[in-house]
Parts: C-alpha cells; structure tokens; sequence
C-alpha cells in the first residue's frame, strides 16, 4: 500500500512537471532547484547510509558490587526426566563451581551456565550454546541497564566461549531414570576490564544514533523547505504561467518526503 502511494505521488508529480521543467523561461529556476534537489538528496542518503552501520550505545550504569541473584536453566526438550534426587546419579569429579548462584560482586563476576540433560553429547552442546548466549545477553542487560542495549551490544557464541568461558567447561554424563543423560556445563567470567567495554560500546551506540537521527530530521527539514523555496522560484519564474502544476508537484515532493522520513524514522533506535 505504501509503495502504490507512493507510485501514484510520483506520476502526478512527474506529470504535473513535464512542461514547466522544459519550458525555456524556467531554465534559471530549474537550475537553482537542482542544486538545492541535490544536497536535500545528499544529506538524505548519508542519514541512510548511516543507519547500515551496526548501532550500539548507551551510558548506562554498568559496575554494581550487589545484584539481584538469578539462576540460568534451560529447559530440555525431553518432556519428562526423572529428575528427583534419589532417581539421578551424579558421576564423581564434577568442579566445584558448578550449579553454584551467579557472583556479581568483585572485580570478577561469574555465571554457572548448564545445558541440562540430552540424549546426546550434540545436543547438549548446542543447548549450552544457547544458555550462554541467553547468560551474556542478560548480563549485558543488567550491567547497562537496558533491554535494548542488550540488543545491540552483542556477542557471539565462539566469541563468548573464547574470552569469558576459556578452560571452564566440563561434560559428563549423569544417570536419570531413563538412562544416561549427556549434560554440559560452563562458567562464564566477566571482569572489570569487559565492564568497561561495555560502557565505551554503548556510549559509540547512542551517539552514532543521535548523529542518524538529527541527520534524518536535519535532511527531511532541508528537503521540505527546498519544496516551498523551488515552488515560489518556478512560479516566479514562469509568472504564474503554470501555478497549478507547481502546487501539485510541490505537495507530491512534501508528502514524498514526509512519507520517507516517516518510515526512515521507524527504523531508528531513539537512544
């Protein structure tokens, strides 16, 4: 529906435009009008260039020495898995930071992330995977103190293993009332120095999205106001020769460039 709105303001405004943009009394306006066209478009494609650029920002809190403690669990996709104490035997030699609550004071917090028992080692690496994508996402959030941050300063899952998770995993396998159950278990580490990235990461965000946005609202204006100057030059130009085609084409432009901002606008994360 958008696009047919806007074909339809592009036919009438290009119809309404043919003969005066030719007509050789408007030669000088047309020029003028071209040139005031051009940084009106120049500044609109650097604003949409702009919002290509991954966004991340914000200067949120970020240390806090007492959280609110959260366990992080993930569901197996086996329905039912004994899971009662006296019905899991547990293999000796598992650390000692496993199943432990989340430390979030120190210079060092840590998170104990599990997959939760699966019928195969495959499985339940890939459900570790996500549990520590979900961890990290929710300790970005917090330490920010914004779901959106969390959005937009991300992280993925070789990178997580790699910097906060190294040696600190383990894998065994439990027996259930089912059977033998492959679980999987890693303690993710964030120190005070990736604290700190943080900050400076969504710092970068909130300014490259205030630059986007006052670049939109800066262009949309530019435009709007090249409409009405273009409007009242050609029609001087042309001495009122063809008033009527210049009100069409100039409430075709305005509504054009209202209609982009308007979806351009959309896009943009307010920061």
């Amino acid at each position: 529906m958008t696009m047919l709105l806007f074909a339809l303001l592009a036919i009438c405004f290009f119809a309404a435009a043919w003969p005066v943009v030719w007509a050789p009394m408007f030669a000088r306006a047309r020029m003028g009008l071209s040139g005031a066209s051009c940084v009106g478009l120049g500044t609109g494609v650097v604003a949409v260039a702009m919002s290509m650029f991954p966004l991340t920002s914000s200067t949120g809190r970020v240390l806090a020495d007492e959280k609110k403690d959260e366990t992080v669990k993930v569901e197996a996709d086996d329905p039912v898995i004994g899971e009662r104490d006296d019905e899991i035997e547990i293999p000796p030699g598992r650390p000692e930071w496993i199943g432990t609550k989340p430390s979030v004071s120190g210079k060092v917090h840590t998170i104990s992330v599990a997959s939760g028992p699966y019928a195969t080692k495959k499985q339940s690496q890939a459900a570790l995977d996500k549990a520590l994508a979900k961890a990290t996402k929710e300790y970005v959030a917090e330490q920010l103190g914004s779901e959106t941050a969390a959005k937009m300063v991300t992280f993925d899952v070789g990178t997580i293993k790699r910097r906060f998770v190294k040696d600190n995993s383990y894998h065994d396998e439990a027996k259930y009332s089912v059977g033998k159950m492959h679980e999987n278990f890693a303690k993710l580490e964030f120190d005070s120095k990736f604290r700190g990235e943080l900050t400076r990461r969504w710092s970068q965000v909130r300014s490259k999205s205030r630059l986007l946005s006052m670049g939109v609202l800066s262009g949309a204006a530019l435009l709007l106001v090249a409409s009405v100057f273009g409007y009242f030059r050609a029609d001087n130009a042309t001495r009122g020769y063809y008033t009527g085609r210049l009100q069409i084409m100039t409430a075709a432009a305005i509504l054009a460039v209202v209609g982009a901002g308007t979806l351009i606008v959309h896009k943009i994360p307010w920061l």
